[in-house]
């Protein structure tokens, strides 16, 4: 996707996704000549002061959490007995 920074409107952020890390060092390392001179000449489209960035990121999906696989608690409430390590450091008292 190409994308325009709305706060400063000369940033274009260029983004590729690709479904995990070997598709993306593919991507990268198997390039054409044509895609070698591309990518020369769309770096002297380039304005700034310093040379483009490139940032790697991993995204990750915000489904909701999973349900615990049982609804009763750790210790229960209704439970007279307190978690042993409560009791081993009662025991000198």
């Amino acid at each position: 996707t190409l994308q325009r920074n709305l706060q400063e409107p000369v940033l274009w952020t260029e983004t590729f996704r690709t479904p995990t890390w070997t598709d993306y060092l593919r991507l990268n390392h198997r390039l054409t000549e044509a895609d070698k001179e591309l990518d020369e000449r769309i770096i002297l489209l380039h304005k700034g002061k310093h040379s483009p960035r490139i940032t790697l990121s991993i995204e990750r999906p915000t489904s909701a959490p999973r349900k615990p696989e049982s609804s009763t608690p750790f210790f229960p409430r209704h439970s007279t007995k307190r978690p042993a390590c409560h009791r081993r450091l009662n025991e000198d008292t």
